[in-house]
């Protein structure tokens, strides 16, 4: 939508990975509360097969929904909105299964939108993170 706010870009963020990545970069100048209304999610309950089932791959995003207490295939464009330690949005509950993501602080066009994933989605305390924040910190 071209009006949106945001789109879908090609990162090179994730160079170690033999397939191409995404990200969402804003296209309009975000401010602090701000809901980003068109990148939007939808989360679809799985169950532990199911899970383990995806995990090989990693194709897909799974995340923990707190609301309903378990795993969830999220679908949609708000899937390709990258993890963070320090991120510039977080979730929000828009309806039942969507989500859509609201903003921590003010972000510039061109600046990629961010989220945090949960403090063990990369591995023990994110050990395995490879976001920016980790990257200038040296650590995960």
């Amino acid at each position: 939508l071209p009006n949106a706010g945001c789109e879908i870009a090609e990162t090179p963020r994730y160079s170690g990975s033999d397939k191409r990545e995404a990200c969402i970069i804003a296209t309009k100048k975000w401010q602090v509360g701000d809901e980003i209304k068109y990148c939007t999610g939808v989360l679809v309950p799985i169950t532990s097969e199911e899970e383990r089932a995806l995990e090989g791959g990693r194709d897909f995003s799974i995340m923990w929904s707190t609301r309903k207490d378990c795993m969830c295939l999220l679908l949609g464009p708000a899937r390709f909105v990258n993890h963070d330690c320090n991120p510039n949005t977080h979730f929000i509950a828009t309806g039942q299964n969507t989500i859509s993501f609201k903003l921590l602080r003010d972000v510039a066009v061109g600046e990629e939108l961010t989220a945090h994933y949960g403090e063990n989605y990369f591995g023990q305390g994110n050990e395995e993170c490879l976001c920016v924040t980790c990257e200038q910190k040296q650590t995960g």
